[in-house]
């Protein structure tokens, strides 16, 4: 069995306390455990207003799992999340799949500078 690393970023229902979203939060880590899998790191991201409603949910609640897994029981796990019902979204990626973070960008420094005004007529200003 070949395993791989993967990243799940799952929006949960905000409906119910805090100690319920961190219980289903623990289901989702027992069911990659179920897969054969192993859970490396486990974040709440806390409530989010959603940019459009899902299921009738205008907030979501976002978890994020990084696991390793077997990659024959991923299509498994993806069926397993489709049926739970307090999960509005779920996207899981391989570790292959995700983008590195870009760096920082320099705060102060010099502005780039604006492109040279094109002449208008195709073709190079000549000098007299």
């Amino acid at each position: 069995m070949i395993t791989r690393d993967y990243e799940a970023l799952v929006i949960l229902k905000t409906a119910g306390t805090e100690p319920e979203i961190v219980k289903h939060a623990a289901g989702l880590e027992e069911q990659i455990r179920k897969a054969g899998g192993t859970v490396e790191t486990s974040q709440s991201m806390g409530r989010r207003r959603l940019a459009f409603r899902i299921l009738r949910q205008a907030e979501g609640h976002y978890h994020l799992l990084r696991f390793q897994a077997p990659t024959e029981r991923i299509g498994e796990l993806e069926r397993i999340f489709r049926l739970n019902d307090t999960i509005v979204r779920f996207m899981i990626l391989s570790a292959d799949e995700v983008a590195e973070p870009a760096p920082p960008k320099p705060v102060g420094g010099p502005l780039p500078q604006p492109a040279a005004p094109a002449t208008g007529r195709g073709g190079s200003a000549r000098s007299a």
